[in-house]
């Protein structure tokens, strides 16, 4: 199996290969035409377990919810193996366990770590999107919202990681890798057996012992 990941470090590639469990199979003969169907199969296993578990290996460390990270992670099969990736759109501070206080928003990006966005405050936006915000810069006359027509000072999202960022980060790419191979490795050997039993003949008039 190898692995590959881009610049961005918010995806990295898997590949399964299964010609090793093949040759190594006494049905080998056999069992050589099942190989692309095989491949294809245990692929399309991993591609659905390994969202899963990086999602479980994000939430060991990171306090954000099930729901919120599942929408930025995504796997397809490919040609080659499996492609998992972390998009790098921002993840709303609000989605961190955010809270308000008098000083300003506290919210825990890593589990067992609050701190404090001084100033920032919990509110929605004129797209009705619950988020924490702040005021930055020089007044301007507002376009919209509640202010409109007035000198306020923009609006300002605060976000928390992103699911890239969470994927790549310390060694989750090297666990998520040996997860696959795991997987892999389990899922193709189950196949293989039941391969090799479609595979071998049959004599139904043969004697019972």
């Amino acid at each position: 199996m190898s692995t590959g990941r881009p610049p961005s470090g918010g995806a990295f590639a898997l590949h399964a290969d299964l010609d090793g469990l093949l040759s190594a199979s006494r049905n080998l003969s056999a069992l050589a035409s099942h190989l692309p169907t095989l491949h294809a199969r245990a692929i399309g296993t991993l591609a659905r377990r390994l969202p899963v578990q990086a999602r479980r290996d994000i939430q060991a460390e990171y306090q954000i919810g099930a729901r919120r990270i599942t929408q930025d992670l995504s796997s397809r099969a490919t040609d080659e193996g499996v492609r998992l990736v972390g998009r790098f759109r921002g993840i709303g501070l609000r989605n961190f366990a955010a809270r308000q206080t008098a000083r300003g928003v506290t919210a825990a990006i890593f589990r067992g770590k609050r701190s404090l966005r001084e100033h920032a405050f919990l509110g929605v936006g004129v797209n009705r999107n619950a988020q924490v915000f702040r005021r930055e810069g020089p007044k301007r006359p507002m376009q919209q919202g509640r202010y409109a027509g007035k000198r306020r000072q923009p609006l300002v999202s605060e976000y928390g990681a992103t699911a890239a960022q969470m994927l790549a980060k310390g060694r989750r790419p090297e666990r998520l890798v040996d997860y696959a191979r795991g997987v892999l490795a389990a899922e193709s050997e189950r196949l293989l057996r039941l391969a090799a039993g479609a595979s071998a003949p049959s004599f139904p008039n043969a004697p019972r012992t």
